[in-house]
C-alpha cells in the first residue's frame, strides 16, 4: 500500500468598610469563635462550615483529535511518485466549456515489476462520504466520487483552494476495470480501496486512473450520470452537466493537494 501522511473559583477579598459601631449596642465578646472569625461592631457574622471536599476521582484523558491524512491513490505509488507517471496533465478549458481536460491522468508501464497500471488499486485520497458510484456509463465508464467536507480539511488548505464556508470538496476517480468497490453513501477511509485502475468508458486506449478535484455545496449525490451516448436520460445527462459546466462546481489541479502532502497542518 502507499505510505499516507497522516494533522475554581478565585476567592475575592471583600472591599473594605469601616462601619460607625452602634454606640446602643450591647458590649460584644471578642474571644476567638470556634470558626476563628471575629465580630465586627455593627455586623453580625455567621461562621460558615467548609464543605468536604468531594472524592477523588479517576482522570479523564480526552481522545486525541484524528490527524488530517492525504493518501496516494494509487496502492503502488507514493504521492512524490505520482509526478513520475501523469500522462495527460490538468488543462482545463474556458468556464463553461466541455473540452478536455478538466482532471490528470496517471499510467505507467513496467514499473515496479508491473508490466502494466491495469489491475492497480485506485485508493481513497481522503477521507469522506461516498457521493456517486456509478457503473459503466459514458464518459466516465465506472467510477467513484467521494465528498470530504470542509469541515475536516486543515484551515490551510481550505485557504490555499478558497473555499467558502460550508463548501466541500470534491475527488472522481473514474474508468475502473470493474464495478465500484464502494456504494453511494458510504463513508470510507483515507487509503481504502475503492477501485481498480481500467479502461472503462468513452474513448479510452490505454488503462488509466483519471482524477477530478473539485469544490462544490454540500451534501450532493449523483446517482447516474451520462453524456455522449443516446443510451443518456435527461436525468444523467443534467447531472453530467451540473458537475462538467455550469460553474456549480469548480474544478481545479488535484496536484495542488498532493502539493500539500509534505507540509505540516494545524
Amino acid at each position: 500500500m502507499a505510505s499516507c501522511r497522516e494533522s475554581t473559583a478565585v476567592p475575592i477579598d471583600s472591599p473594605g468598610v469601616s462601619p460607625t459601631a452602634n454606640p446602643s449596642s450591647t458590649r460584644v465578646d471578642h474571644s476567638p469563635t470556634p470558626t476563628s472569625l471575629t465580630s465586627t461592631p455593627g455586623f453580625t457574622l455567621t461562621p460558615v462550615t467548609p464543605s468536604p471536599s468531594p472524592a477523588s476521582s479517576a482522570t479523564i484523558t480526552p481522545s486525541p483529535t484524528p490527524a488530517f491524512r492525504l493518501c496516494s491513490p494509487l496502492a503502488w505509488e507514493t504521492i512524490p511518485e505520482l509526478w513520475e507517471i501523469i500522462s495527460d496533465p490538468y488543462n482545463p478549458p474556458p468556464p463553461g466549456r466541455d473540452e478536455r481536460h478538466q482532471g490528470v491522468d496517471f499510467s505507467h508501464y513496467s514499473r515496479k515489476g508491473y508490466k502494466t497500471i491495469e489491475g492497480e488499486p485506485v485508493q481513497a485520497v481522503l477521507a469522506g462520504r461516498v457521493a456517486a458510484a456509478i457503473q459503466d456509463r459514458l464518459p466516465y465508464g465506472n467510477m467513484v466520487m467521494i465528498e470530504t467536507a470542509s469541515d475536516d480539511l486543515p484551515i490551510t488548505l481550505r485557504t490555499a483552494l478558497e473555499m467558502a464556508e460550508g463548501e466541500s470538496l470534491y475527488l472522481l476517480y473514474a474508468h475502473f476495470g470493474h464495478d465500484p468497490q464502494v456504494k453511494t453513501g458510504e463513508q470510507v477511509q483515507c487509503g481504502q480501496v475503492i477501485g481498480d485502475v481500467g479502461k472503462t468508458g468513452y474513448n479510452v486506449v490505454n488503462p488509466h486512473l483519471h482524477l477530478e478535484a473539485r469544490i462544490g455545496p454540500p451534501g450532493v449525490t449523483f446517482e447516474s450520470m451520462a453524456f455522449y451516448t443516446t443510451s443518456a436520460s435527461e436525468k444523467e445527462m443534467e447531472n453530467y452537466r451540473r458537475w462538467r459546466t455550469s460553474g456549480e462546481f469548480r474544478h481545479f489541479d488535484p496536484m495542488r493537494l498532493f502539493e500539500f502532502s509534505t507540509n505540516d497542518f494545524p
